[in-house]
């Protein structure tokens, strides 16, 4: 639609006081970051996006390093978000912005499910992005993009791939094809791994699908659930070696990583990971829902059951690191999932199954109420039952810790044992164990607690560290490396804004660390994709002080423009007149307000020729942008008058315009303001003088609008935050 613009005459301030500022779906509060220990290592979050799609909006993050650039799936749209980094400054608070959403539909693709994963050719003009049929039982297909977001190719791979990455000498991308049943299980596809070759030309890029048809499995790999062995079998996560031979992928419901020889093009083995017995000192955990912080030895069996995984080396040895989540097979048809009130009246525990417990004390926690103490503890019905029909052990889901395993045989070599829910108890004693979608304390006691999601290994100053997500209470452990048997607890930080259920960065679901090398701000970054909120936040290594946030002497708590200068200002949209003051009562100019929008909606020119000949330099961009956009015109055809007062009327013409530019919809005033003064409002402002009025931008003054008055730096920092705030609202409907 197009819509029709005003232009804008009028006609006395001076100087550009208005500095760089971000785009207009930026401006939401600075979420309240929090590091717990660690002061040797100063942290600080220098970078928020909000995709403003909630729930979905941002899941799994790529990286390019040349550009700068990051790409985010975005499962709410069904589509991804192409991100710049650039903008990103040591020491200070960005909203970062999008530079462009990408909607599969663009495509023509039909029946798609989901979006699973994404990722970023080392060195080739090419994202791969996994994407789910609908229904997800039918053959996935990893889509190929340049990185503008557009569409170079496709290929078919398996059923419902999880996740996809690139060898790091981008000779191939290799998927986990999970292969999930269908809620009613008549369809039920054997989970696979595919490995693309994408040296050639894309229209000959090879797809080799892999199954684990007579491939060796463990005694420890879980298959003895509904189907087929194969049929059970579910890769889901995929980290390759460095040197791009070997993948190693993660089966998180079968507990067990497969290795894959990416030469020969064939997986070798796949071995169970054990379990975690939480009945031994060092391995306490909480296990009742009872609105109590207490860790202690239970007879609970942890399956470590991780998600995503990384790996690294250290004395010339491959590691795997694990976040040691939990996950059941629960669908309409067949769950494994049930609590211990369920089949209390079914278990007789047995102290062989235990290392911490003899048959006494089993016997005695037993007659104490055990299970009416755990009784919404989840676990497992597929382990521990003994021939007699009676529960011998009870197993859980995940481990609730990190774990590092020796790459080469998947033995255990260092677990963190009952240090997340320690450190999470000291650190957020009134949040331990609450949910992601809610503020619950003790609510995940029972199910997972913190629930590690994710894990990245980066190097910093010479040391390596892993940085481990907790999903459900939102934050990120940080662990130095240097001795793979010993790791180091380091900190942990978080920006979730816990005084909401759902408030600043909620559930990291996805992480990714930048060297500082690659880095845009020449310190290192972690970069972390919060499911729940629909945010990435940025956290930088070593850098500068942050900013603190300005307080203006002359603009105090009690002033009624406050609020909105000090938004505008923490967001580096708007300057002081000083250091200290903002001079809130001095008149705006043209050119003041004009590069003000420019920034806010981030715009730039795309002629390198200059409309007017009267604009200082240093606004040239801004107001060749706005005019451009149709947001502002001159004068006259050469002439911008840049050190004009704004008048109001001026003020509101160009923030309706702004609006309808960004939102790409027109105004509608259901009831008109009725002003004593509309006779003194020219043609050209009358209407959006009245829809100012019905954005609740500008509302007037006893019953007039003043539209020949100039505006004040207060009157125009109000307008603008507001005109955000509904740019915003509108953007998230």
């Amino acid at each position: 639609m197009k819509i029709k613009k005003k232009v804008i005459a009028g006609i006395a301030a001076a100087g550009i006081l208005f500095g760089a500022g971000q785009p207009y779906n930026v401006f939401a509060e600075q979420p309240p970051f929090f590091q717990y220990e660690g002061a040797d290592l100063k942290i600080t979050q220098i970078g928020q996006y909000d995709s403003m799609a909630g729930l979905g909006g941002t899941e799994i993050m790529a990286y390019d390093e040349a550009l700068k650039r990051a790409f985010v799936t975005n499962g709410a749209v069904s589509g991804i978000d192409i991100l710049s980094f650039e903008s990103l400054q040591s020491g200070e608070f960005t909203k970062v912005r999008s530079e462009k959403r990408v909607f599969f539909s663009e495509f023509g693709i039909e029946n798609v499910s989901d979006i699973t994963s994404i990722a970023s050719h080392p060195t080739k003009d090419l994202v791969a992005v996994s994407v789910v049929s609908n229904p997800k039982t039918d053959t996935g297909y990893i889509f190929f993009l340049s990185k503008e977001g557009a569409y170079i190719t496709h290929v078919q791979v398996g059923s419902l791939p999880d996740m996809v990455t690139f060898t790091p000498d981008g000779a191939k991308a290799v998927v986990a094809n999970e292969g999930e049943p269908s809620d009613d299980y008549a369809v039920d596809p054997e989970g696979t791994i595919s490995i693309i070759g994408v040296t050639k030309e894309p229209a000959d890029f090879t797809v080799n699908t892999l199954t684990f048809q007579d491939v060796e499995l463990d005694d420890k790999v879980r298959v003895n659930s509904k189907g087929t062995v194969l049929q059970q079998l579910e890769p889901e996560y995929v980290a390759v070696s460095a040197d791009s031979k070997l993948a190693y992928v993660a089966m998180q419901e079968n507990n067990a990583i497969a290795t894959v020889d990416l030469v020969a093009e064939k997986i070798l083995h796949v071995k169970g990971l054990g379990v975690k017995d939480h009945s031994l000192p060092g391995n306490e955990l909480d296990g009742k829902r009872n609105d109590e912080t207490k860790l202690e030895r239970l007879p609970v069996l942890g399956f470590y059951m991780p998600d995503a995984i990384d790996t690294f080396t250290a004395g010339g040895k491959t590691y795997i690191l694990t976040p040691n989540e939990g996950d059941a097979r629960d669908y309409e048809a067949y769950s494994e999932e049930a609590e211990i009130g369920d089949i209390a009246d079914k278990i007789q525990l047995k102290a062989d199954h235990y290392g911490g417990f003899t048959q006494e004390e089993l016997d005695q926690l037993v007659a104490d109420g055990l299970f009416d103490e755990m009784t919404k503890t989840k676990i497992t019905l597929e382990q521990g039952m003994s021939p007699d029909g009676s529960y011998e052990a009870l197993y859980s889901y995940g481990g609730r810790s990190f774990s590092i395993f020796d790459a080469d045989t998947m033995e255990l070599v260092f677990d963190s044992g009952s240090e997340f829910e320690n450190i999470t108890a000291e650190a957020l004693p009134e949040f331990f164990n609450t949910d992601n979608e809610e503020i619950a304390y003790d609510k995940r006691s029972s199910a997972k607690g913190p629930e590690p999601e994710t894990v990245v290994v980066g190097g910093i100053d010479g040391k390596n560290y892993a940085f481990i997500a907790l999903e459900r209470v939102s934050g990120i452990m940080v662990y130095e490396l240097t001795n793979p048997s010993h790791p180091e607890f380091v900190t942990y930080i978080a920006s979730r804004d816990y005084s909401e259920d759902i408030k600043g960065d909620v559930s990291p679901e996805g992480l990714r660390f930048i060297a500082a090398n690659q880095s845009p701000t020449g310190h290192a970054l972690v970069a972390a994709t919060h499911e729940v909120s629909g945010t990435v936040a940025i956290y930088e290594f070593g850098g500068k002080e942050m900013n603190e946030p300005s307080r203006f002497e002359d603009v105090n708590e009690n002033h009624w423009a406050s609020p909105y200068i000090h938004d505008l200002y923490n967001r580096g949209v708007i300057k002081g007149k000083t250091e200290t003051t903002f001079a809130p009562q001095d008149e705006v100019t043209r050119v003041q307000f004009v590069t003000m929008l420019a920034n806010a909606l981030k715009l730039q020119p795309t002629s390198t020729d200059r409309q007017f000949d009267d604009v200082p330099s240093a606004a040239q961009d801004a107001v060749q942008a706005v005019f451009e956009a149709e947001i502002a015109t001159g004068v006259s055809e050469k002439a911008f008058d840049p050190n004009a007062k704004l008048t109001r009327e001026q003020m509101a013409i160009m923030a309706v315009n702004a609006y309808e530019y960004a939102t790409k919809k027109a105004v509608k005033v259901e009831v008109k303001q009725r002003y004593s003064d509309l006779q003194s409002v020219s043609d050209d402002a009358l209407e959006d003088v009245q829809r100012a009025y019905a954005l609740g931008i500008m509302q007037g003054d006893n019953g007039t609008f003043q539209p020949l008055a100039s505006s004040t730096r207060a009157q125009s920092a109000k307008v603008m935050s507001v005109l955000l705030q509904q740019i915003e609202n509108e953007l998230q409907e």
